[in-house]
């Protein structure tokens, strides 16, 4: 008897592991899970919505093994962000996902490289993603990634991020928008993205007819920005009138201005005469702490001294920099000479202004 119910009690234990080993998460009420490693990973991981701006929706800690898991009930439609230090993992979810699993390793040289189970869009976002921080994306990718009204989130996110506003862009942009208003009409990202194509515009007028979307335009005098740098001390944009000067406004937080607009300044500044120009770095952070910021400045050997940080955004708005990075020249009489100019037209229009 004694051997019945101990092997009957092993059956009953053995059933009863086999059934709990089957049993799978329960789904996210009217959202998703979003879960995996970041081999080599440490620090916080977190999770954004984009919206144009990104829209914090929650941090954690990875797992000693660099692992993570997000719930998100109630999600809206639309493209995410995984951040871990400077790298970020993009994904989209249009409201049929359930679980999505996300891995890959931590400052893998090959940026943008991860992998995506579980969002057929979030596998479309990644290839073209990895293409572009490859910077082997071509116009003929945007243009083929439009053409079908499949996958409006991955679009948008990848034709208002990462694809230049221009002439000859501009009837991608539009596609893109149009397809999003045709999937998901109340998205939060329609009013953003028809606003940044209608400032766009301005580069396609001359010098004296642009405007910085803020108000500002070319040739108006430049808000004086004063603000603290690390240690306290107040910087003032107008202690460099008789400089040519580029104002950049950056943060820690944001991936672009780390990878691409920060190696740019770098080489500005050890271009040219310290005289006769200089850079001011304008910081979005957000919060009080300024550890972050602080490291980031030494990281990415941000050496020259005027550094601020703008928290309470006193100056952003003033002057249109809804999204960073974002650039403008101030000439050595204090005015406004140029408003987010690229290569190399930002150079050209340095050594002019210098020549003035």
């Amino acid at each position: 008897m004694k051997f019945n119910i101990s092997f009957n009690a092993f059956v009953f234990l053995l059933i009863f592991g086999l059934f709990s080993s089957c049993e799978t998460q329960k789904d996210v009420e009217n959202g998703f899970r979003v879960s995996g490693k970041i081999e080599g990973g440490s620090g916080k991981i977190t999770l954004q919505r984009y919206e144009g701006n990104s829209v914090m929706i929650s941090n954690a800690e990875l797992g000693e093994d660099g692992s993570y898991s997000f719930e998100v009930p109630d999600a809206l439609k639309s493209a995410y962000l995984l951040m871990n230090d400077v790298y970020m993992y993009p994904f989209t979810y249009s409201g049929s996902e359930k679980n999505i699993t996300i891995n890959a390793v931590a400052k893998n040289p090959v940026k943008g490289a991860y992998t995506v189970e579980g969002s057929e869009g979030s596998k479309v976002l990644q290839t073209y993603f990895e293409k572009y921080n490859s910077q082997s994306i071509t116009k003929k990718d945007f243009e083929q990634m439009v053409a079908s009204p499949d996958h409006p989130y991955m679009q948008t996110f990848m034709t208002s991020r990462c694809l230049q506003y221009g002439l000859t862009t501009d009837a991608i942009h539009k596609k893109a928008l149009e397809n999003l208003k045709a999937a998901h009409p109340s998205s939060k990202l329609i009013p953003f993205y028809a606003m940044t194509m209608k400032r766009a515009k301005d580069k396609f007028r001359s010098p004296s007819q642009q405007t910085s979307g803020g108000g500002l335009k070319v040739g108006d005098e430049a808000p004086n920005i004063s603000l603290p740098n690390p240690a306290g001390e107040i910087m003032k944009l107008s202690d460099l009138r008789g400089k040519v000067v580029l104002v950049d406004f950056w943060a820690s937080w944001c991936g672009p201005c780390r990878r691409y607009g920060n190696p740019k300044l770098v080489k500005l500044y050890n271009k040219y005469d310290k005289e006769k120009f200089a850079i001011m770095n304008v910081a979005l952070e957000r919060g009080s702490n300024n550890k972050k910021w602080e490291s980031a400045i030494e990281k990415d050997g941000l050496v020259w001294p005027y550094q601020v940080v703008d928290t309470k955004r006193e100056f952003s708005p003033l002057y249109g920099a809804s999204r960073i990075p974002r650039i403008y020249l101030i000439d050595k009489d204090g005015k406004l000479a140029a408003i987010n100019p690229q290569s190399p037209d930002l150079e050209k229009t340095i050594e002019e202004l210098m020549k003035a």
